[in-house]
């Protein structure tokens, strides 16, 4: 599978990995907003929907009431985005669901973490002992317990239950960490592979040109075409 999201399938589980990241709500359709540092992910799923909709998708500028700018992308409306966002919100809200979990495909679950992910290195004695992976849901328990039951039935990766001042999270340790890292590898373009490292002080990712090829070439495309 890759990002050129050819199928009906692919199309779903990208869409549905926006729905369930930073995306939010605008009528029928949504709307993706990042920092100016994010630029290159922004400008990648830029593309990605381009290739989804087969029309263009314009970037705004946006100045937020704190002072700083973001930079904003919205999909033209197709039938199929009308559905998904209608499929994820209910009165308003995100409701998440076993039906639209299922609709993920690994490019999917790859833009969630990139998305909604972090990490962190575990101290012990003044040297790194452990990573702690955490999905960033803050929703409710039930609703993640869901999200736990999906990972482990559908691509055996473990999460763990967190509980936090916004709501409930997910947590990975070392050994479950590693694993989600390695399955999300073919997914992840270049820029974004901080994200998924491992390691303290080392990249542990070196990988063929050719593996993650697809989100390097999107961006280079795009940035041709916006003149960025």
């Amino acid at each position: 599978m890759d990002y050129y999201v050819s199928s009906k399938v692919e199309q779903r589980g990208v869409l549905a990995g926006m729905l369930l990241g930073v995306a939010k709500k605008d009528q029928n359709n949504f709307f993706i907003q990042h920092s100016i540092a994010k630029q290159d992910y922004l400008i990648f799923k830029k593309g990605v929907l381009e290739a989804i909709t087969r029309k263009p998708v314009q970037m705004r500028d946006r100045e937020m009431k704190r002072g700083y700018s973001q930079i904003q992308i919205q999909p033209k409306l197709i039938p199929l985005i009308r559905v998904m966002v209608q499929r994820i919100y209910h009165q308003g809200q995100k409701v998440i669901t076993r039906q639209f979990l299922d609709y993920l495909t690994p490019q999917g679950i790859a833009i969630w973490f990139l998305d909604k992910g972090s990490k962190s290195f575990k101290k012990k004695d003044g040297k790194i002992h452990a990573l702690e992976v955490t999905l960033n849901t803050n929703i409710s328990k039930e609703e993640n317990e869901l999200i736990i039951a999906y990972f482990s039935e559908t691509w055996g990766l473990q999460w763990g239950l967190q509980a936090g001042k916004q709501g409930y999270s997910l947590r990975m340790g070392t050994k479950a960490g590693k694993q989600l890292f390695d399955f999300l590898l073919p997914y992840v373009p270049m820029f974004m592979l901080y994200k998924i490292e491992s390691s303290y002080d080392s990249n542990d990712h070196h990988l063929p040109a050719q593996i993650n090829a697809h989100g390097e070439g999107i961006v280079q495309r795009v940035r041709k075409l916006t003149q960025i």
